[in-house]
């Protein structure tokens, strides 16, 4: 048995958090790039035409739209997880770690980590499902389902209340991947904590960890969001809401923004590695 890990400081763990951004810029710079890859190939290839072909609702999808799309989630969302390996064995190894020549073990434990993955989103949508069958039994109550224009014509208090509501739901489904972090960061480095176990580790620090995920999260991605409307501004280009396909060059942009597209993503990965050094993962070996 191993001690109970002392309260989390957030003070300390938003230090260290910045400190792993700040000192693996350039890992960092390599793995988004990596991460962009499979996207921009496929892109300049034109295997994307046809998924991101505009078009009304009532005409028919355009020839090679099913391998398109099966494309654009390969090369988005599952490719994802082996690049969110290796931030997290950047932070919580170091980068002589980072890469290793046996590819193996990173696609397996892409593979538990995506069941992982699956089951906080199976929790996740319960908790939501919940959430929001409050909201409606609220909405009903009000008297704002009787029509539409009704619950659009919400006044001031009203709406204040609906974002809320809609605010909790976001907090809450947050907060139970932060319980359950410490399973996942373990799983990228070779060792293994139940999802049960992460919770109790954590069950003490759920408040911290959110104060500190925010204020690290937050920061970098308002950076990254003004830093990608000054490209756009500078260049004259509009990249991600222009509603047309992506040209040569728009692909081209987009893989040298990719530091930057993936900069929050990276900062979820830092926090999540300082939140297992401070509640107690490293203590807990098993293997």
């Amino acid at each position: 048995m191993t001690e109970a890990p002392s309260p989390l400081c957030i003070n300390t763990s938003l230090k260290d958090s910045f400190s792993c951004l700040w000192h693996y810029k350039w890992n960092h710079l390599f793995i988004s790039y990596v991460a962009f890859f499979p996207f921009t190939l496929f892109g300049l290839l034109g295997l994307f035409d046809p998924f991101f072909m505009p078009r009304s609702s009532l005409e028919l999808v355009p020839e090679g739209y099913n391998l398109s799309f099966f494309l654009y989630i390969l090369a988005t969302y599952f490719w994802a997880l082996p690049c969110i390996i290796l931030w997290h064995r950047l932070y919580l190894l170091g980068p002589e770690h980072l890469l290793r020549r046996k590819i193996w073990p990173i696609l397996t434990r892409s593979f538990v980590m995506m069941t992982k993955l699956l089951i906080l989103v199976g929790i996740c949508a319960f908790l939501a499902v919940i959430l929001v069958g409050l909201l409606s039994f609220i909405i009903g109550f009000m008297g704002l389902n009787d029509s539409l224009s009704d619950f659009l014509e919400l006044s001031d208090s009203e709406f204040t209340r609906y974002m809320v509501i809609i605010s909790i739901t976001g907090a809450l489904t947050y907060l139970v991947f932060l319980r359950f972090s410490l399973a996942i960061c373990a799983r990228t480095i070779g060792k293994r904590i139940g999802l049960i176990n992460s919770w109790k580790l954590t069950e003490k620090n759920t408040f911290r960890m959110l104060c500190s995920f925010m204020g690290s999260f937050m920061p970098i991605t308002i950076l990254a969001i003004l830093i990608l409307f000054g490209y756009q501004k500078i260049f004259g280009i509009d990249l991600f809401y222009s509603g047309e396909i992506l040209s040569t060059l728009s692909y081209i942009h987009i893989f040298v923004l990719a530091p930057v597209l993936t900069l929050p993503l990276s900062a979820i990965c830092s926090q999540c590695a300082s939140f297992y050094r401070h509640c107690g993962g490293e203590d807990y070996t098993k293997t």
